[in-house]
């Protein structure tokens, strides 16, 4: 998928939500009680950053925690919306988007870090000869014009940027038609979908270029107000969810037809491929879902104060928290 940081990759595919992966209602282990509701909006369409919760949601994860859940496609607003209006529980989102969400004092809080490490770059034809992100300086750039997104990239290539704005949903076929010369992308998608193209490409990790930009990129936020009001609930969520995250680590090829079965319209071939390499980026190096370093999350808001992209610092651990998380794996 092409970089989208939230709402900015949302397809229009209804004109309201739609419901993606539901089930028929189910009873908690308390038979005489009803499944409570939850609610999760992904970021975009169905992919491999959203497969354990298809696979919490297939397994009966969710049910096992007393919900009957559904996971969402937002049509207009963004899933950050959703969740700070109180009409999504969850949300699929991305740490650098939360700079101004967080900046206008929306209520949103990520509680979940659904990979461990950043996999956005730079990716460019390889015809075009980029050796280093440097090479890219006064190449067109594809930009959503996002000032965060923005900064990050002539951080690296150079300022000024030649930028093209603009939407694709096909990185690799833009790139081919000459719409753009580079763009910001998920190797994750749009680079493993290059190379089953067979289309030859560089790509640049932004980690690799300066450590601060390995931001959390994707997160799971929610409604910083309905954290404190119902703590139990987010804690009964995110243990199913880490259970769903926990299978699809150790089971690539089983998630991946969980996702396919839920999201048939999904590429087949790229599925596979793509959780292949995503399987092995939601662990940390003692085997935990979800967990934030705290000091990596606050470097990357503290370089975009620096940036002068906003006008006061974020406090320490501004928008996150582990707190709602099960017990680190022993």
């Amino acid at each position: 998928m092409q970089m989208t940081f939230a709402n900015k990759f949302v397809a229009v595919l209804t004109a309201g939500l739609l419901l993606v992966g539901c089930k028929p209602p189910v009873k908690s282990s308390d038979t005489t009680q009803q499944a409570e509701p939850l609610i999760i909006a992904l970021d975009w369409v169905p992919n491999t950053n959203h497969t354990g919760l298809y696979v919490a949601l297939d397994q009966g994860y969710f049910a096992k925690q007393g919900f009957e859940a559904k996971i969402v496609q937002p049509s207009e607003d963004s899933s950050s919306t959703l969740v700070s209006s109180g009409r999504a529980d969850l949300g699929v989102y991305f740490q650098p988007n939360m700079v101004k969400r967080l900046n206008k004092g929306e209520p949103i809080t990520a509680v979940a870090a659904i990979a461990q490490h950043n996999s956005v770059g730079l990716m460019s034809l390889k015809s075009l000869g980029a050796t280093s992100p440097k090479d890219l300086h006064g190449k067109r750039y594809s930009t959503w014009e996002d000032p965060v997104d923005d900064a990050t990239v002539a951080s690296i290539v150079g300022a000024p940027l030649n930028p093209v704005p603009g939407e694709s949903t096909d990185a690799t076929s833009a790139l081919r038609l000459g719409q753009f010369d580079y763009l910001l992308a998920y190797y994750s998608w749009d680079g493993i979908h290059s190379e089953l193209k067979g289309v030859d490409t560089n790509f640049f990790y932004l980690k690799d270029a300066d450590p601060v930009f390995d931001y959390y990129a994707p997160v799971l936020i929610a409604n910083s107000d309905e954290l404190t009001k119902n703590p139990e609930k987010y804690k009964k969520a995110l243990s199913a969810i880490k259970d769903g995250y926990l299978y699809a680590a150790k089971n690539p090829e089983k998630s991946a037809d969980i996702l396919l079965k839920h999201a048939p319209e999904t590429n087949k071939e790229l599925a596979h491929a793509s959780q292949k390499y995503m399987s092995a980026q939601y662990l940390d190096e003692k085997g935990d879902w979800g967990r934030f370093d705290y000091d990596r999350w606050d470097r990357f808001f503290d370089w975009v104060y620096a940036q002068g992209l906003v006008k006061k610092p974020f406090m320490p651990q501004a928008g996150v928290t582990n707190d709602y998380l099960p017990a680190e794996q022993k």
